[in-house]
């Protein structure tokens, strides 16, 4: 007796329950992909002239779980003009001397303030975006067919050939 147990999962129902897991993982990656892109080009920032006031250093922890170590980073604070009055901001920065007047940007919604020039999306993020679309896309297809498939039998005959 070459007895084989049998299964109670189907091969169909396996590649479903797989599609549908591709499809909401690669979805979820898409749309972050997709609204950090938008934000990226739809950010604004303000130019301003910031005075550079004192200087400090800030220490971070850095690497991975097998490789972690301190790390020094030089800040400095900064005050800028706004609508409201005069601000102060502390950022990164390795070249900006004390006393001296730089050029800062400021998000206009968040109200960080940035020393570098703030750029637009690079070519990875247009990538990312669109192959994760176009992916989540595939997987969606792919799920369509296989569960019309499956609802729809393939012996099936149009009205016509039924009244032969």
């Amino acid at each position: 007796m070459n007895a084989q147990p049998r299964s109670f999962v189907s091969g169909r129902v396996v590649t479903v329950l797989v599609l549908v897991i591709l499809t909401g993982f690669s979805g979820l990656m898409g749309a972050t992909a997709v609204q950090r892109l938008v934000t990226d080009l739809t950010t604004a920032h303000t130019s301003v002239s910031a005075q550079v006031i004192g200087e400090d250093t800030e220490r971070v922890m850095e690497g991975n779980s097998r490789n972690r170590h301190w790390t020094d980073y030089r800040t400095v604070t900064v005050t800028y003009p706004t609508t409201d009055g005069t601000q102060r901001a502390v950022v990164r920065s390795d070249d900006a001397p004390v006393g001296a007047s730089v050029a800062a940007w400021v998000h206009d919604e968040t109200g960080d303030v940035r020393l570098d020039q703030p750029t637009a999306p690079d070519l990875w993020q247009w990538i990312w975006a669109v192959v994760f679309v176009l992916v989540t896309a595939a997987f969606a297809w792919g799920l369509v067919v296989i569960v019309r498939k499956a609802v729809v039998p393939t012996g099936t005959h149009s009205s016509a050939e039924m009244q032969r």
